[in-house]
C-alpha cells in the first residue's frame, strides 16, 4: 500500500489541511485490500471462455466490476463479475427485488446465494455468493441462438472464483 500525504490549499481562504486523506467513515489502511485490482484474475480468461464453450475472449473493463466479451460458434456473450468485500447477500437481493428480478434461492458450494433472472430476458442471469463479501457473475447472450444457458454458466464462474487461493 501506498501511504500518501496531501497538502490542500483552499484558494481564496487562506487555509491550509494537512494529513492523509480517506474515504469518511470508510476503513482503515490494512491489508485487507492487498489484492486490490486482482479480483478480475479470480478466473483465468482462458476458464471462463472454456465454461462458455468459447472460442476467443477479450477483457475490455477491468476495475471494481470485470467485463469480457466471449466468442462463442453462434455469437458473443457478455461476461460481468463483480467482488464486494464489503457488501451483504442482503443487500444485493434487495437490489434485485427493486429491479423486479425473478430471484431464486441457490446453493453454490454450501454458501448462500442467490440467482436472478431479468423479466422478458432468457438470455441474461446472474448468480450472487455470500463469499469474502459478495461475489457475482452476469452472463448474457448477445444474438445467440442455442448458446450456453447463462443460469449455469453465471454458477459454474462462480464456483471457480470460490476454488481460488486467496
Amino acid at each position: 500500500m501506498i501511504a500518501v500525504a496531501a497538502t490542500f490549499v483552499l484558494v481564496g481562504c487562506g487555509t491550509t489541511v494537512t494529513g492523509k486523506p480517506s474515504a469518511a467513515g470508510g476503513p482503515s489502511p490494512s491489508t485487507q485490500f492487498d489484492k486490490l485490482l486482482h479480483e478480475c484474475d479470480a478466473v483465468s480468461d482462458e476458464e471462463i471462455a472454456s465454461t462458455l464453450g468459447g472460442n476467443a475472449i477479450d477483457r475490455y473493463f477491468l476495475g471494481a466490476i470485470c467485463m469480457w466479451d466471449v466468442s462463442v460458434p453462434s455469437g458473443r456473450v457478455d461476461v460481468t463479475f463483480a467482488w464486494f468485500e464489503n457488501n451483504t447477500l442482503a443487500h444485493e437481493r434487495d437490489i434485485a427485488g427493486q429491479l423486479r428480478y425473478e430471484v431464486t434461492d441457490v446453493k453454490i458450494k454450501g454458501a448462500s446465494a442467490f440467482q436472478a433472472l431479468r423479466p422478458g430476458s432468457p438470455a441474461a442471469c446472474g448468480v450472487t455468493v455470500n463469499y469474502s463479501g459478495v461475489i457475482t457473475w452476469w452472463v448474457q447472450s448477445v444474438g445467440v441462438a442455442n448458446g450456453p444457458d447463462p443460469c449455469e454458466a453465471a454458477r459454474e464462474l462462480a464456483e471457480l472464483t470460490m476454488n481460488r487461493n486467496l
